[in-house]
């Protein structure tokens, strides 16, 4: 890459910096750092009614990509975290498998002061990682959100083309690369509109390079096929149509084999719904949310 280019890269991500604060600022989420079991971790916590949602994010991603979404969850209280080496948090030596990456995460919601029951939500490998959470917390989990996500490393393959693209994070730190490539990993949405990706690249921040790697590393020894008959906690299984990372037949899976399972497939999605049609996967969200909290 020439010198111009990269001179165009770093202004952009400058730029791209000044719009995540904006975006946390109008979502209503207050940014702050804890130390669990001694790492110390970036949260986000947006405050309000009832039980906390425990948002994990896909691999590599920071708080700032799950926003849009936040935003369409009214009154319900979000905490959101990055992985150490995503967004804010700095990176870690150890290489946790899921059900340690669970520790931490049921940890800082501990360590925030919510002790209580609590609802989970994860997307893609952050999807693997609330399986986790609902299964080692089954006493403390009321309700399970899995979107564009699998039963691990024996899920049904997505497309080559879109998994190769994958095993690296060249897509957070180049925003031509996320541009030219954003419709082959993700699809749906991002199918003939280079403009979603770009907004999309603009509230990325890099990972660690050795923290992608221990994100791989985790999900490549997890399967939740031997346990998920196990998870009794309400489920809703939610996947686009246009998934070309994640086929939706491995939300068919995960719904037929939850036995509080059910299924919801996002019309002309791809792997990113949650970001670019949270207006749709929102209320589906809050409606399955208000069943699963109710008081029995």
């Amino acid at each position: 890459m020439d010198l111009s280019k990269r001179l165009d890269e770093a202004r952009a991500w400058g730029s791209g910096l000044e719009r995540q604060r904006a975006a946390l600022a109008a979502s209503g989420v207050e940014i702050g750092f804890a130390t669990v079991r001694g790492l110390r971790l970036r949260y986000g916590w947006r405050p309000g009614q009832g039980m906390p949602l425990l948002f994990c994010n896909g691999i590599g991603a920071n708080i700032e990509l799950a926003l849009p979404l936040v935003r369409e969850l009214k009154d319900v209280p979000v905490l959101l975290f990055d992985i150490p080496g995503t967004g804010g948090s700095p990176p870690a030596w150890l290489w946790p498998t899921l059900a340690q990456y669970a520790r931490y995460a049921v940890g800082l919601l501990d360590v925030l002061g919510h002790r209580g029951p609590f609802t989970v939500a994860g997307v893609s490998w952050g999807g693997g990682l609330a399986q986790r959470i609902a299964y080692d917390y089954g006493e403390r989990v009321r309700g399970l959100v899995l979107m564009s996500t699998s039963p691990g490393v024996t899920m049904v393959p997505g497309r080559l083309s879109a998994l190769l693209r994958m095993t690296t994070p060249q897509r957070y730190l180049s925003r031509s690369y996320m541009a030219r490539n954003a419709a082959t990993i993700y699809g749906g949405e991002m199918r003939g509109r280079p403009d979603h990706a770009i907004a999309f690249a603009g509230m990325t921040r890099a990972p660690h390079r050795r923290t992608y790697l221990q994100q791989l590393a985790a999900m490549l020894t997890f399967s939740s096929l031997p346990w998920l008959h196990r998870v009794r906690c309400p489920a809703l299984v939610m996947t686009g149509d246009d998934d070309p990372l994640v086929r939706p037949v491995n939300a068919r899976i995960l719904a037929a084999l939850l036995p509080q399972g059910r299924l919801h497939v996002v019309r002309g999605g791809g792997h990113l719904f949650l970001a670019l049609q949270p207006q749709v996967a929102g209320p589906v969200i809050l409606d399955f949310l208000a069943g699963a909290t109710a008081p029995a």
